[in-house]
């Protein structure tokens, strides 16, 4: 909060100084041993250029006192106060921004080498957001009865999800796919692929992991299963809607994406 009048800042409740909202730094007690009311606003407790709080003996209400005197403020009347949203560090703004407040307040950790697999301009929210949870699930196998289904067989040792890896890879790769998890990432990640090519590879891995996992809770909860033509024939629909999506014949740097993707599955 950007104080200015005073009058619409909560002294205990809103968020204005430093160290964080008063009343979770002082407790209810501190109302009481401050004489301060809950719901008292700053012009109440700020007057005249000073600070007014009952007298008190605990130890850590005066150093808290001690820390609000020491923070600079001067009241101007008929200047209404002011939200601020934190961009950075000790950065405020008063428009607010999605990505800083998502920057702010997530875990920040390393980026991993195979973000871009996940995130990619031409990619689908919702099968990026799959295929990055089932990164590292492990159970037994809906599919082969597998007693460890952990991600590197579900991808794609287990003999059903191999056999629709297969079928939808095409010749992609340039190579025959390897049902080993591992050399798959490594290929993507290494491979020297065109734009096009690395663009479909990405789409189709993730449209398949969906379909993996669509199926698998299908056969966990409503005890239904498909044949895997039935899911190569879902991936290869999916994989030509989204290209038809990006309107990739009005765009240079796309033109050539549906004719990539039938010449990858000609045979």
């Amino acid at each position: 909060m950007k104080i200015q009048y005073g009058c619409s800042v909560r002294f205990w409740t809103d968020l204005w100084h430093p160290k964080g909202r008063l009343i979770d730094l002082a407790g209810e007690i501190g109302t009481q041993k401050l004489g301060i009311g809950r719901s008292a606003r700053i012009c109440d407790v700020f007057v005249d250029g000073e600070w007014r709080f009952r007298i008190c003996r605990d130890h850590f209400l005066q150093d808290l006192v001690h820390d609000i005197r020491e923070l600079p403020l001067i009241l101007t009347a008929n200047v209404p106060d002011r939200v601020l949203w934190r961009d950075g560090d000790d950065t405020y703004s008063s428009r607010f921004n999605s990505k800083n407040t998502w920057s702010n307040i997530r875990k920040k950790k390393d980026q991993v080498m195979w973000s871009r697999l996940i995130w990619f301009q031409q990619g689908v929210p919702r099968f990026a957001f799959i295929t990055w949870l089932a990164w590292g699930q492990a159970q037994y196998c809906l599919y082969c009865g597998e007693p460890d289904e952990t991600r590197d067989h579900l991808f794609f040792a287990c003999p059903y999800t191999f056999t629709l890896w297969l079928k939808v890879a095409g010749n992609l790769f340039g190579m025959d796919p390897d049902p080993d998890w591992d050399t798959t990432i490594t290929r993507l990640l290494t491979g020297h692929y065109d734009r096009l090519t690395f663009i479909l590879l990405r789409l189709e891995l993730q449209v398949t992991i969906y379909y993996f996992w669509r199926e698998r809770n299908e056969r966990l909860h409503n005890h239904v299963s498909k044949p895997v033509e039935h899911i190569a024939r879902l991936v290869d629909k999916t994989v030509r809607n989204r290209i038809m999506s990006t309107c990739y014949y009005l765009r240079p740097r796309l033109q050539g994406l549906m004719q990539r993707w039938f010449g990858a599955h000609d045979t």
